[in-house]
């Protein structure tokens, strides 16, 4: 029993879904999430804004449009001039422009028929149209590789 209940959890741990706008992400769990940022800018709370990338996240204008265009707060108005960096800057807003994004153009990347962290790793990275791109060799990609989610493998004994 004890064994069954194990199983269980490391299949909900396992199978961890994001929900961003009322859309499920599959395999976007919080520690994926935690690894792009640590990929991104070693997940810097107060990284600024460089040649047009913002935040712990660090992606672009563009990015943040195709994710919505998230702001701070239900009031705030995303027209607003600073609306992209502030959102950018902002740890949680940020998050869900990454969330939102990856709702939007979340597919399998590397071909190995599963949607998964290191598919939307090359999708943050490269942007939707080229997620095909390696990412091995670059800082993001070394980052990356340092707190990348592993599969959990589930094995049984017999009694």
């Amino acid at each position: 029993m004890l064994l069954q209940a194990s199983f269980l959890v490391i299949l909900v741990v396992s199978v961890a879904v994001r929900e961003a706008n009322g859309k499920f992400i599959s395999n976007l769990s919080p520690v994926c999430m935690r690894c792009l940022c640590h990929a991104s800018s070693n997940c810097n709370l107060s990284q600024g804004c460089s040649q047009g990338y913002c935040g712990p996240f660090f992606f672009n204008r563009e990015y943040w449009e195709d994710a919505g265009r998230p702001t701070l707060s239900a009031d705030d108005d995303p027209d607003r001039d600073q609306a992209f960096a502030d959102c950018a800057r902002d740890f949680r807003c940020a998050e869900r422009a990454v969330e939102n994004y990856m709702s939007k153009w979340g597919l399998d990347c590397n071909g190995d028929e599963v949607t998964d962290c290191d598919d939307y790793a090359l999708i943050h990275f490269n942007g939707h149209n080229d997620c095909n791109q390696a990412i091995e060799g670059t800082n993001f990609g070394r980052r990356y590789a340092t707190c990348r989610p592993r599969p959990v493998e589930v094995t049984s004994k017999d009694p």
